[in-house]
């Protein structure tokens, strides 16, 4: 007897099927749209870049940016810092606004405004971003000229700068403590022998305390051209093109600048032996390992370059897979671990491995994730591994599918500018769900295995460990890196213990019952079906959001999760029904007499 509404039921709008979402005919070779999808997406004739969309999440409010292609690499060495300066000045003071009128203004109208939290700047571009009330429609045109001001009316005399070196300062102060001097540590770390090394954005104390009007004017007009700019406004607007409209009135009459210099291309270069470091701070707060092995960052073009991304993704999650379990072991050799890929700067992403373990145990830490990863080397995941990780990642694809009308609009935001940023392209949802369906399927355990080989320590690689009392040296961690790379050269590590996982958890099902009576509840809209074996079901229709659940729901799903280590669970088999929670039906499953879960029908 099903209980559950059939796959035709008028419950789920068709738009949010998945299951009956179409295959793709993919050619590897095809070419990713380079235009983002599901955006006004132009430029202006003077060089400057939108996007602008439409969404309602959350309402009345719209989340815009400014992203500059420009960061503290593009300093001389006169300048370091100039570009962080030249981000908080632009709150201080323009050609139209003064005196923190900026700053007013979105206090005033109760835009999220604090120290770091409206604009960001990196070793590669300069990010403005506003979240800003769009109940009247002058708010929106009066963020947007704040936008249009930054990019070319900041405002530099000696008055708006000596008023923000304080503040400045401040931050650079606030940079000095121990979490902040192990990131710088490792930061030069991995980029030495870059200009990258030579330019924290933060900048130098000299610098910050000493620079001249002259010299940051100099660097905002030499790197602020609209040509190096976007504008992104996603938000709840009646339509888009009356914000294209708004774009328009406040950046289109600026003048682009006649050849303005291109933003050149500093490299990181490569090494082939390990670097070490064991860095000692009384203030840490435990002790850590990380290993990051850099290389070029791949171009995101093709089919078959975003497969291969995928397939790094399914790494990834089949290698955590193995640090959480090993986590959960007796005496563990760390309280967590785990491993992803980022993006650095503009040439260079790392894999990175990262642990936190128990005090004079880093030695142990690093020899255990490194043998992970040879392991992975030498014998690959199982099938049984990469299935665990498809269903996980088909799981998450069709979650974002399903919940693409409840997307955030700084979410948006943020996608469009890695697509200025970074070339990223961007597909639509609807597409990445038919790509990722079609192509999950026929990636095999030994392609992701291959992955592995990018974790190796002569690939650029970077050692790191973090204690707060000095108990492991340089030759400690060389020592682990040489003998993992010699079991490894000798095949002598085992596979890894896939542990047995029966294929169902209910292999003889019961005989099934039927209904002897059903009762309906007007007045709260819900339905009670009493079972031949006693068992109560209530079942209700909600208007739940796409990703809301119910407190009932979330108990019994708990419950189920829990069946796996109690004693009365057979007892149970039988009287046992599964939360399903589809889009706008909420399936509520009562186990009134043996959970208790509810005195009465009543209190629902």
């Amino acid at each position: 007897m099903d209980l559950l509404p059939a796959e035709s039921s008028p419950i789920l709008p068709k738009k949010h099927r998945f299951r009956s979402l179409k295959l793709v005919n993919v050619n590897m070779d095809e070419v990713l749209s380079e235009t983002p999808q599901g955006v006004e997406y132009g430029k202006l004739e003077n060089g400057l870049t939108y996007y602008v969309r439409s969404n309602s999440k959350p309402k009345m409010r719209a989340a815009l940016a400014l992203a500059v292609k420009a960061g503290s690499v593009l300093e001389e060495e006169e300048e370091r810092g100039v570009a962080h300066i030249v981000e908080h000045l632009a709150f201080s003071a323009t050609e139209k606004y003064t005196n923190h009128d900026i700053v007013k203004f979105l206090e005033s109208i109760g835009a999220e405004f604090g120290a770091c939290q409206n604009a960001v700047t990196s070793a590669d571009e300069t990010v403005y971003e506003l979240f800003v009330p769009v109940d009247k429609p002058e708010l929106l045109s009066q963020a947007i000229s704040v936008l249009a001001e930054f990019s070319s009316e900041v405002r530099v005399s000696p008055d708006d700068l000596e008023k923000e070196r304080g503040a400045v300062m401040e931050e650079y102060r606030g940079t000095r403590n121990a979490n902040g001097r192990m990131q710088d540590a490792h930061w030069v770390l991995m980029m030495e022998g870059s200009k990258y090394a030579e330019r924290l954005p933060i900048g130098l104390e000299r610098v910050i305390r000493t620079v001249s009007p002259q010299i940051v004017k100099q660097f905002y007009r030499k790197w602020y051209h609209l040509q190096n700019m976007a504008v992104i406004a996603v938000g709840d607007f009646p339509d888009t093109q009356s914000v294209v409209e708004l774009i328009k009135t406040h950046f289109g009459q600026k003048i682009s600048a006649v050849d303005p210099p291109l933003i050149p291309y500093y490299s990181v270069p490569s090494h082939d032996e390990p670097r070490f470091s064991c860095f000692v701070e009384s203030e840490a707060a435990g002790s850590a390992v990380m290993i990051s092995c850099k290389m070029p960052v791949e171009e995101l073009k093709t089919v078959k370059d975003y497969r291969e991304l995928l397939t790094e993704s399914m790494f990834f999650h089949a290698l955590n897979q193995r640090f959480f379990k090993i986590s959960r072991n007796k005496d563990p050799p760390y309280y967590s671990c785990s491993a992803a890929a980022d993006i650095l700067v503009r040439p260079v992403k790392a894999y990175i491995m990262t642990s936190s373990c128990k005090e004079k145990g880093t030695v142990e830490a690093l020899e255990s994730m490194l043998t992970e990863v040879a392991r992975v080397r030498i014998h690959g995941f199982s099938e049984r591994e990469i299935s665990v990780v498809r269903a996980l990642l088909m799981s998450e694809i069709e979650s974002a599918y399903l919940e693409r009308d409840q997307m955030q609009s700084t979410s948006l935001r943020d996608e469009y500018l890695q697509h200025f940023l970074r070339n990223e392209p961007v597909v639509g949802i609807e597409y990445e769900a038919q790509l990722q369906k079609t192509l999950l399927p026929h990636i095999s355990a030994s392609e992701v295995s291959k992955y592995s080989e990018k974790f190796r320590t002569s690939t650029s690689c970077v050692v790191k460990t973090i204690e707060p009392r000095a108990t492991a040296a340089v030759d400690d961690l060389k020592a682990v890196v040489m003998k993992i790379n010699s079991l490894e050269r000798e095949k002598s590590l085992p596979p890894w213990d896939d542990e047995n996982i029966p294929e169902e958890i209910v292999c003889a099902k019961p005989d099934p019952g039927h209904i002897i009576e059903q009762l309906e509840y007007s007045n709260i809209g819900a339905t009670e079906l009493i079972l031949s074996n006693g068992m109560r079901v209530c079942y209700k229709s909600t208007d739940f959001l796409d990703d809301q659940g119910s407190r009932m729901g979330v108990c019994l799903n708990s419950l189920r999760m829990n069946t796996f280590h109690v004693q009365w669970v057979q007892p149970l088999l039988e009287k046992l029904v599964y939360l399903v929670i589809d889009h706008q039906s909420s399936w509520i499953c009562l186990l009134e007499k043996e959970l208790k879960l509810v005195q009465n029908l009543e209190h629902i």
